[in-house]
This record gives structure tokens, C-alpha cells and sequence, in this order.
């Protein structure tokens, strides 16, 4: 591999495992920040006598519209919900209205890249399968391989192949070096990573784990409630 695209090949790689930190940075906030924001609704409207039970029968229809638009996958994005428990879910700002394509078809890349990677994941069970681990390894060593057998899995299992190779790197196993179908898989991965990060953070569980002052949560409140029931607070 030339100088130039290894480069390219570990900017792609460098980027890609960032966006999924960011990924699941997001997630979390958004998850954790989602009770409390529940919570800080009902409140509001209670100071403001706002009766969220008969609003939400007055606008049952519309907003189970919304809600059955809002339904897409987990693995995807964050599922929205404009009425009832909040949960775990996240809510969006503005209405989601694109469509789902029914099957999604796999690339010529994506296949490319998820066969070579399968290849390397049975090159890493030959060192890390609790059936192959040697056994004359101290047991710490055993049970890290272990673990990172099981880590290997997931990452092929979820097409987190940077953790493929980083593993690999760890044992001196030797990675796939189809590395300009890499690169352009990891920069399209990359590339989907930023839009869901987007997604995410266009939430208001995010928006209200972001805000910092009283005033930033009651206007993120009021246009929450604006969009549910179009009145103004």
C-alpha cells in the first residue's frame, strides 16, 4: 500500500472510530436525560395549568399520526414519542416524514468488506475461542481472550470492523488488505454515523440535557408543547 493511501486508509479508520464515540456519546445523554425531561414537562404544565390528559384526547388522532410516522428502526434511530411515557426513547424536534425503503440491499463494497472481515474474525478464533485457547496460558490470559472473542463477535455482528483490527493488531494476526474498498466503506459509515449524531442531538431529550439555564428549558418546553397541541405558552 502506498504512503498516500495509507494514509487515506487510517484517516478513514481514525474518523470512523470517533463518530461512533460520539455515536453512543449522544445515545446516552439523550437516554439518561429523557426521564428527567419527562418530568420537568409535567411539572411545567402543572405550574401553568395545562391539562396534558385532556389535551392529548383533543389531539389523539394527530398525534398518533405522528407517532406511527415517528416508527422506524431501533438500530437505525431514535424512536420518537408525542404522547404517554417517554421512557428511554428520544423526541425529535420536527416530524419525520421520509420514508422507509423496504429491504435494504447490501453494496458490492459491503459485501466485499463483511467477507473479508469474516475471514479475519475465524483467523481470530483460532487464538481467542475458549476451545482454542491454549491452555497453558495463565488464566488472566485466558480470560481476556475470552473476552475479546466474544467482543470480535459483536463487532462482526454489528460491521464494526475497526474493532476487528484492533484486535487483530493486538494478536499479530494479520488484517484484510483490500484497503481502497475499506476506505470508502469507512468513509459511507462515517458519513451515516454523523447523520444519526445529527438526529440525535435535534432531540429534545439532548436539547434539555444541553440547556443550561431555566430560560433554555422553558423555551425548549413551550416549543415541545407547540408542536404536540399548537397552542403557545
Amino acid at each position: 500500500m502506498s504512503a498516500v493511501k495509507n494514509l487515506q486508509w487510517k484517516r478513514a479508520l481514525s474518523k470512523l472510530r470517533y463518530s461512533y464515540e460520539e455515536l453512543n456519546y449522544v445515545s446516552e445523554v439523550s437516554r439518561e436525560a429523557a426521564i428527567e425531561f419527562e418530568s420537568y414537562y409535567r411539572r411545567f404544565c402543572a405550574e401553568n395549568n395545562i391539562n396534558i390528559t385532556s389535551l392529548e384526547q383533543e389531539n389523539k388522532s394527530r398525534l398518533e399520526n405522528y407517532y406511527e410516522q415517528a416508527k422506524i428502526p431501533e438500530k437505525d434511530t431514535d424512536e420518537f414519542i408525542l404522547s404517554g411515557s417517554i421512557g428511554d426513547t428520544s423526541i425529535t424536534l420536527f416530524e419525520n416524514n421520509q420514508e422507509e425503503s423496504e429491504e435494504y440491499q447490501m453494496t458490492s463494497d459491503e459485501i466485499a468488506i463483511h467477507d473479508s472481515f469474516l475471514k479475519l474474525f475465524k483467523r481470530l478464533a483460532l487464538k481467542l475461542h475458549p476451545d482454542r485457547i491454549n491452555k497453558f496460558l495463565p488464566d488472566e490470559e485466558k480470560e481476556l481472550r475470552a473476552k475479546h472473542f466474544v467482543e470480535a463477535n459483536e463487532a462482526l455482528d454489528q460491521r464494526r470492523y475497526y474493532a476487528l483490527i484492533d484486535i487483530a493488531e493486538r494478536y499479530a494476526v494479520s488484517t484484510p488488505r483490500n484497503y481502497k474498498q475499506q476506505t470508502r466503506w469507512m468513509k459511507r459509515e462515517e458519513e451515516k454515523n454523523q447523520q444519526l449524531i445529527s438526529k440525535k442531538k435535534n432531540s429534545y431529550n439532548y436539547g434539555f440535557a444541553e440547556a443550561e439555564t431555566e430560560e433554555e428549558k422553558q423555551l425548549l418546553i413551550r416549543k415541545f408543547i407547540y408542536q404536540l397541541f399548537r397552542i403557545n405558552i
